[in-house]
């Protein structure tokens, strides 16, 4: 969306401050962490849960731990990807203010104290997840502690919020950090023993999910380029397409070492369709050739259908 000069936000749109608190937020949740979102994260933590269990589980018939400790645990993941949503909307506000006017906080329909004091809140449920019921407190306030080092740009702010490439290799890391809390909650919780180096392989899978999509999210073509920085505008189109494709690439190759002597031939050759679908779609944008879908949701369709086949896997099987 392109800003018009002689509009500030508030007068772009009327509906500035209107309602009370709790509307607001509604507002903010409803444009900025829409229902998927929470379903994405339940289901990172089903398909790491399950991924787990594929390598580490001993046949004993248990395959959950107590419900609370599942429930807190597969809870804990969404609520921090909204609580890094925040964090990201107030630690960038300057740059939403000029490349996102559209968005609710810098066109005025929320308060920036309203997700100030909302992120609060989720910090203070999210504590109370983990001090009380996952028995991995430790391993959450790794992942606590990281966001807080995300949320300052690791006091290197002049650095790398100039540089995507040094945000990419900074942040995406808390993803792997959200698979070994989910190592933890199992290692805790659960009697069959950890393979650990089967298990870290496995993390790599969640890393490159999450740098996949981080980075199809942000490619366009060169006319259609703004000051916005963006990985096609940094690496140029091709190398910017072709990095999500590896990424999803190599988390399939891992999945087949871990997994092939688990998964049926089927299962294989689905992965297989899924990830040429994906490398189509990304070639045809190359190409400038109709896609069914966009580089964001295209990479979502590809890292959805691989948790799922975890998750599904791990009920079936073990």
């Amino acid at each position: 969306m392109k800003k018009n000069p002689d509009k500030s936000p508030s007068t772009q749109f009327p509906d500035h401050l209107e309602g009370d608190f709790f509307t607001r937020i509604r507002i903010y949740l409803e444009e900025m962490y829409p229902l998927n979102n929470i379903v994405f994260g339940l289901l990172f933590f089903a398909s790491a849960w399950c991924g787990i269990a594929l390598l580490c589980h001993s046949g004993n018939g248990k395959l959950l731990p107590p419900k609370h400790v599942l429930v807190s645990g597969a809870l804990t993941i969404p609520l921090m990807l909204l609580l890094l949503r925040i964090m990201d909307e107030l630690k960038d506000l300057e740059t939403d203010l000029l490349h996102f006017p559209d968005r609710p906080v810098p066109r005025g329909a929320v308060h920036s104290s309203d997700i100030k004091l909302f992120g609060l809140f989720l910090v203070g449920i999210l504590f109370i997840l983990n001090l009380f019921f996952t028995n991995a407190t430790l391993m959450f306030l790794a992942v606590f502690g990281y966001a807080c080092l995300m949320y300052k740009y690791f006091f290197l702010k002049e650095r790398i919020s100039k540089n995507i490439l040094m945000a990419l290799a900074t942040h995406n890391p808390i993803s792997y950090l959200f698979f070994l809390y989910v190592v933890f909650i199992y290692k805790n919780n659960m009697t069959a023993p950890i393979h650990v180096g089967r298990i870290l392989l496995l993390g790599t899978v969640f890393l490159c999910a999450s740098m996949s999509w981080e980075i199809a999210r942000k490619i366009r073509y060169p006319e259609d380029e703004t000051a916005y920085q963006t990985y096609s505008m940094v690496l140029g189109l091709g190398a910017a397409i072709l990095m999500p494709i590896i990424l999803s690439g190599a988390s399939l190759v891992v999945i087949t070492c871990l997994y092939r002597d688990i998964f049926s031939g089927f299962t294989f050759l689905y992965m297989i369709a899924v990830y040429l679908f994906m490398v189509m779609t990304f070639l045809r944008f190359y190409n400038k050739q109709p896609i069914l879908f966009g580089l964001k949701t295209t990479t979502e369709i590809f890292i959805v259908n691989i948790q799922s086949i975890l998750v599904l896997e791990g009920i079936l099987i073990v």
